[in-house]
């Protein structure tokens, strides 16, 4: 299968389950996705994936705020778990 590169589908504010899931596998799609963060000065931050299931690899670009989202995750893996969003609560 060819290498594809991709941009990530992610908000920075969004659940670790949403942002787990814009990572899974497009190929099987597996969440046993192991990722490697690369940072570079030049805007062109990426993330490496690797599935663990099916092997397939893929390169998938990151905005500023999206590499700083994973970056928080580097020592603190996502938790695949939906959460409800919390109630608003009036200032």
């Amino acid at each position: 299968m060819a290498h594809h590169d991709e941009t990530a589908a992610f908000r920075a504010h969004d659940q670790d389950c949403l942002v787990a899931a814009s990572l899974a596998c497009p190929v099987c799609l597996s969440g046993h996705v192991e990722w490697h963060l690369s940072l570079t000065d030049d805007y062109e931050s990426h993330v490496d994936c690797v599935c663990a299931d099916c092997g397939h690899t893929r390169t998938v670009f990151l905005g500023q705020m999206q590499a700083l989202r994973l970056a928080l995750h580097v020592r603190r893996p996502l938790d695949p778990t939906p959460r409800p969003e919390p109630e608003p609560v009036g200032l």
